[in-house]
């Protein structure tokens, strides 16, 4: 008799923590969006199927995150309230944020079915900028905005979902000129969704028919927060971040927690753990042993960098057994080709010629394993389990359908089953004695290390935890505050993988600049949680990259510093940056800081900047800094008096103490001001060593309240001048 080949899908959900645990806000309205979308409908969806046995991967952050649409009280979520906010009481601002933020779904499959939602994409227009928003706004009537609340979120649920409830059912076919009462139903239903689902998955689990895996709390990147330099591996020729991170502690927190919060939810303890991003090292082994998991997950990339064997479908398509000191935990290798084509290339052809395809792949496999001399084999699925479904027509539903019945009816060789349940019937046997540290994507960790973006959030998050550590060793009184325990809470929130994903090159969306400033929020809670101010830093966008000069530093240069435009040749070989046309944080029309230029000798930073002060500012609420962050060195900040007796200025230097505030360092005696700002800063009292990089950002301020930050798009970035500098920098 012939040996069925077993299936195991493992659906992967998960989303970035999107809510301010200070504030109460949540930014972002994927959770809601998705589960309503995917998350019900995913289990649900196997229910006729008994036989098909699967596995699904959730992550603790994503439960919190349910549960907070779901327990008392309304959410603050801000597209929500957007949502919900009467039509006629909405105001520009309002406007505007629906249009550039409502028409976020599929246009083919989510918005085209709507024909009323598609002809408001384009009065719209596709592709919008804010500016742009700015002048259509008035071309939108109260009605039309009105029907873009409802439309926007009708087009996220399921459409098994508006086809079966009556409801929606009634709503969908209205199509048009909705009422409030009908927006109010629309959210009424998604709040009804979103309390199914847990409850769904533990009724799955509980008949038998699915396993439901975790991963750290977080979402985290275990390897690296046991230590960054694993990245070195597969990374050998990267910049690493200036600061090293190796916190296994917090790796243990982070599984240890997420083993806590499945068990609460589903009255057992895991057996299976999918490290966030398939991402596995040495380093994470006793971690995980140590906390009972009985099994982990990563790409089949990783398994041909552990072991010398070429790929082959007895080598890929079996499970592995780790034995370390702690103890052994099984392994199991992705197939990358088969997971990638749900999740990218089934979506472009029909479901039947997809399914087909599927399968006669799975029967190929089979066959080439005939030979085998022991054993059975098992083809591990793994993917996200909610976003690719949106590029399916019918949100994946004609797909997955027929693929279940397919392998539950008509192919008696084909089973698809959980991790456990094979693992229980055909017990490891293959060892590996190295794991090569690695995730699923390149086999390396390029996506969340290396850059210089992801390397200076890493150096960030460093800085803030460290600090922490030390704000709890100077107070050891504080260890059982609540205040120090949401401290804490915010680094393990910042630990997780969704915020370098989007810094750097390699990926992009919509909400690039929101994913930077929930993240840069969440270090900053950290500081106000323990009663200090937080680094000037995190006031500036990680994402942006450093301000480009419009004139490059061309050589040394000594100015007189007479806050005057002494001659032509002062500031020549500066480099120079225009900063008016750039926009602003200003609550006014024109900015303050027309210019920088920033230039050095050997032995001091030159500094001129173009002004244009209101005549309401003034030395009582006004202020103008100049912070400079040395990553890994404390920042320091220069208060620049502007505002005061122009006849008699002197900057005082601040730099950071030990509690976080900051410390009156010094006063800067070459400053002037008259036409133009000018000031000289030695960089011994900078603490800038020869060669050393820094990143330099002004602030004006009212009433501690940020109106400008220039250059707006990020930083300054500087290196101070060796001894042959000009002999690199000498030009013909």
């Amino acid at each position: 008799m012939e040996k069925p080949l077993y299936i195991a899908f493992i659906w992967h959900m998960h989303q970035p923590y999107y809510k301010d645990p200070l504030s109460g806000e949540i930014s972002m309205p994927w959770v809601r969006l998705h589960g309503v979308k995917d998350y019900l409908n995913m289990v649900e969806l196997l229910r006729p199927f008994p036989n098909i046995r699967q596995t699904f991967n959730l992550v603790p952050s994503l439960i919190d995150q349910i549960e907070d649409y779901t327990s008392e009280g309304f959410p603050n979520e801000r597209y929500l309230n957007i949502s919900l906010k009467p039509a006629q009481e909405l105001n520009d601002e309002d406007k505007k944020f629906i249009l550039l933020n409502f028409f976020m779904a599929n246009w083919a499959n989510m918005i085209a079915p709507f024909s009323r939602f598609y002809d408001l994409l384009l009065k719209r227009g596709k592709f919008i900028s804010p500016a742009l928003a700015d002048r259509v706004i008035k071309n939108f009537k109260p009605q039309d905005y009105l029907d873009i609340q409802v439309l926007f979120n009708l087009s996220w649920f399921d459409p098994y979902f508006r086809n079966n409830d009556p409801q929606l059912k009634e709503l969908t076919a209205k199509a048009a000129k909705f009422s409030e009462e009908d927006k109010a139903l629309v959210i009424k239903k998604q709040i009804e969704i979103l309390k199914k689902v847990m409850p769904a998955y533990k009724d799955a689990q509980d008949r038998g028919q699915i396993e439901v895996s975790v991963s750290p709390y977080y979402h985290p990147i275990l390897p690296l927060l046991c230590d960054t330099n694993s990245a070195e591996t597969g990374m050998p020729h990267e910049r690493m971040p200036e600061r090293r991170f190796s916190h296994p502690d917090d790796a243990r927190w982070q599984v240890s927690n997420a083993i806590a919060r499945y068990e609460a939810v589903f009255k057992k303890r895991p057996n299976g753990m999918w490290p966030s991003e398939g991402s596995v090292s040495e380093a994470i082994l006793p971690i995980i042993i140590e906390n009972g998991i009985k099994w982990i997950a990563t790409d089949e990339g990783i398994l041909l960098k552990s072991v010398s064997k070429s790929k082959t479908a007895e080598v890929l398509y079996r499970p592995y057994i780790l034995k370390r000191g702690e103890g052994e935990v099984n392994i199991i290798f992705r197939d990358h080709g088969f997971s990638d084509a749900i999740g990218f290339i089934y979506q472009n052809v029909p479901a039947a010629q997809a399914v087909n395809d599927f399968i006669s792949h799975l029967h190929r496999i089979r066959e080439s394993l005939k030979g085998a001399k022991k054993g059975s084999f098992l083809v591990p699925v793994i993917l996200d389990g909610e976003n690719a479904w949106e590029y399916y027509p019918n949100n994946g539903r004609d797909l997955l359908s027929l693929l279940y019945l397919r392998l539950s009816e008509e192919e008696p060789l084909l089973k698809a089953t959980t991790v456990s349940d094979f693992l229980n019937e055909n017990p490891s046997t293959e060892k590996i004695e190295w794991l090569y540290p690695g995730s699923w994507i390149n086999s390396n960790f390029s996506i969340w290390i290396g850059q210089e973006e992801k390397n200076l959030s890493w150096d960030y998050l460093s800085a803030a935890r460290d600090d922490l550590a030390g704000y709890q060793r100077a107070h050891p009184e504080s260890a059982n505050e609540e205040n120090l325990k949401k401290a804490w809470k915010e680094i393990y929130i910042a630990e997780g993988s969704d915020w370098n994903w989007w810094y750097g090159p390699q990926n992009s969306s919509a909400n690039d600049a929101e994913f930077d400033n929930i993240y840069r929020r969440h270090l900053s809670n950290v500081y106000k949680l323990i009663g200090q101010q937080p680094p000037e830093r995190l006031k500036m966008p990680i994402i942006s990259k450093a301000a480009r000069p419009v004139r490059s530093a061309r050589g040394l240069l000594s100015p007189v510093i007479d806050g005057l435009d002494t001659t032509y040749y002062e500031w020549l070989e500066a480099a120079c940056f225009d900063v008016a046309t750039t926009g602003g944080t200003m609550h006014r029309a024109q900015s303050v800081i027309k210019n920088i230029c920033c230039g050095f000798d050997l032995h001091n930073l030159y500094i001129k900047v173009d002004l244009k002060l209101p005549e309401t500012f003034s030395a009582d609420k006004n202020k103008l800094k100049l912070v400079i962050s040395k990553i890994p060195s404390p920042e320091i900040r220069i208060e620049i008096p502007v505002f005061d007796d122009k006849n008699k200025l002197t900057a005082r230097l601040y730099k950071r103490d030990t509690e976080g505030g900051w410390e009156l360092a010094g006063e800067i005696d070459q400053i002037a001001y008259k036409k133009i700002l000018e000031l000289a800063v030695p960089f011994n009292d900078l603490e800038i060593g020869q060669g050393r990089e820094f990143k330099l950002a002004f602030f004006i301020e009212e009433d501690s309240v940020i109106l400008e930050r220039q250059p707006e798009q990020g930083p300054i970035s500087l290196i101070a001048p060796t001894v042959d500098y000009e002999s690199y920098n000498w030009t013909a």
